[in-house]
């Protein structure tokens, strides 16, 4: 094996988070799939009452005449201390009402982790102060929800933004107590955030401020693509959770099992939303694949969590491999990926559940997963397969992995399987000088991997779970609007679910 050279894999990073992500490059094809299906969310933007809320900001910046940088100051400040509000009175109405989780979902509001403690230790929230902690980003997380609020019209995105198309003044009026309370100088004791709890984030589904969100996802004749995708995804998610345990599988393995291998799922669905639920079948098929790679590199390489050879991670990662050839452990191996009448079997279910049941995924368990999704190229429907391959050519992709076991077939697995991994410390290599960028210090090439004379160390450890296809914060945010609700133990239909979907 050629060993790596070069500084790309030997300076030390500006700060300890500042190292290597997604080393192989393969969670392009989600990413892309996350932004298609649903639009309107990002992992990190779970509270559709933070959207009201930064479109009614944007009124009022509007209203003030703020418009340039002069103004900047002032309209974080009033960010900042709003979402503060906001914050504190769901932080308090989740902690005085049991039935709060229902309706507000499972992710805490924003800035949890300053505002508890100010009211554990002083029964009260001193907006101003707290204002000035709850995030290290000037413009409290506006800048998070900024680019999707500008995909949904309730803004143009700015950095101190324009109302948008969606952004109904007179909904957005639900929201003016909570700029008003912001401005006060005097603590918001627990009695006042008692007051003041119809502004929970878990409030929103009935309230004006909640139908203008709504709106904004599922009629937006403005962005009408936008809008039918939102409908299209939310029925389908509907369908797919309701008479789901709550604390059950995954959002992502019920989603999974419904659009996947659900039989006569074009009956069940409906023509309308058939060849929707067809590119949620590849995208969650994908993904599979996609979680194979980040498995195999997060194991290759975590002997090197002290100090080692490539040579040494290598032989550590096959050792376990049977003595079998490619094909014979690969494809001669696998078991049928579709049934009689071309329903696809929930093989990598299987595969997942023999993890569990072994405490982790083996070696030769994370190649099973990759073969399997080699072999379902030639057994999707053609929407389903256009999103599984995606239209990425270098992203480790099914076609590469079919090829390999085509090319490398008649080889023992071992063998085969060491050159592979040689050929993922080189591309990682290269993944890292893509991304290489100019700091204060030099010339920096993210990585995890450092040269230790002739030896090398990983710092830290390397991702290992799957890539987000944005489901929980759809459902989280569906949730808030009344579009899916549960009674603590079974999901089901929200009260407006038959307004927003097909």
């Amino acid at each position: 094996m050629t060993v790596m050279l070069g500084p790309a894999w030997t300076l030390k990073p500006d700060t300890p988070e500042d190292t290597g992500r997604q080393p192989l490059a393969v969670e392009t094809v989600i990413g892309a799939h996350a932004a298609a299906l649903i639009p309107g969310v990002i992992t990190t933007t779970p509270h559709a009452r933070y959207l009201a809320l930064h479109a009614r900001l944007a009124i009022e910046a509007q209203r003030c005449g703020w418009t340039d940088d002069k103004d900047l100051k002032a309209f974080r400040a009033l960010v900042r201390r709003s979402e503060v509000v906001l914050g504190a009175v769901s932080i308090a109405h989740g902690e005085a009402e049991d039935d709060h989780h229902l309706r507000a979902g499972s992710f805490g509001p924003h800035g949890v982790n300053t505002i508890r403690p100010e009211l554990q230790r002083h029964r009260a929230v001193d907006v101003g102060r707290v204002a000035d902690a709850y995030s290290r980003v000037r413009g409290g997380y506006l800048q998070t929800y900024a680019g999707i609020e500008a995909v949904l019209g309730l803004t143009d995105g700015g950095r101190i933004p324009l109302p948008g198309p969606a952004a109904g003044t007179d909904q957005l009026a639900a929201l003016d107590e909570i700029l008003s309370v912001a401005q006060r100088e005097k603590p918001l004791s627990l009695a006042d955030l008692d007051a003041l709890r119809h502004l929970c984030v878990c409030a929103m589904g009935d309230a004006s401020d909640g139908e203008c969100v709504r709106n904004a996802y599922f009629a937006g004749p403005e962005r009408p693509g936008y809008a039918q995708t939102h409908r299209s995804s939310a029925a389908i998610l509907v369908e797919a959770l309701a008479g789901e345990h709550v604390d059950g599988e995954s959002i992502d393995m019920s989603m999974d099992r419904w659009c996947c291998f659900r039989p006569g799922l074009r009956e069940v669905v409906g023509e309308d939303l058939y060849r929707h639920a067809l590119v949620w079948r590849g995208a969650l098929l994908r993904n599979w694949s996609v979680w194979a790679w980040r498995l195999i590199w997060a194991r290759l390489v975590s002997p090197l969590s002290g100090t080692g050879t490539l040579e040494q991670a290598t032989a550590e990662f096959v050792r376990d491999l049977p003595d079998a050839t490619v094909r014979e452990a690969l494809v001669d191996g696998l078991p049928p990926v579709v049934d009689g009448v071309g329903t696809p079997l929930p093989v990598e279910h299987d595969l997942y559940d023999e993890a569990l049941n072994s405490d982790d995924w083996t070696v030769f368990g994370m190649l099973r997963l990759l073969a399997v999704g080699a072999r379902r190229m030639d057994h999707l429907d053609p929407a389903a397969r256009d999103a599984f391959v995606g239209a990425f050519s270098d992203d480790l992709g099914p076609g590469f992995v079919a090829a390999w076991l085509a090319r490398d077939g008649h080889r023992p697995l071992a063998d085969a399987v060491s050159d592979l991994t040689g050929a993922l410390f080189h591309r990682a290599e290269a993944v890292s000088r893509q991304k290489m960028q100019w700091t204060r210090y030099g010339l920096r090439l993210p990585t995890r991997l450092r040269r230790v004379g002739d030896r090398w160390r990983l710092e830290g450890r390397e991702g290992r779970a799957a890539v987000s296809l944005r489901l929980p914060t759809f459902t989280n945010v569906m949730q808030q609007l009344n579009v899916l609700s549960h009674d603590g133990d079974t999901w089901r239909p929200g009260r407006h679910a038959a307004e927003v979907t097909p």
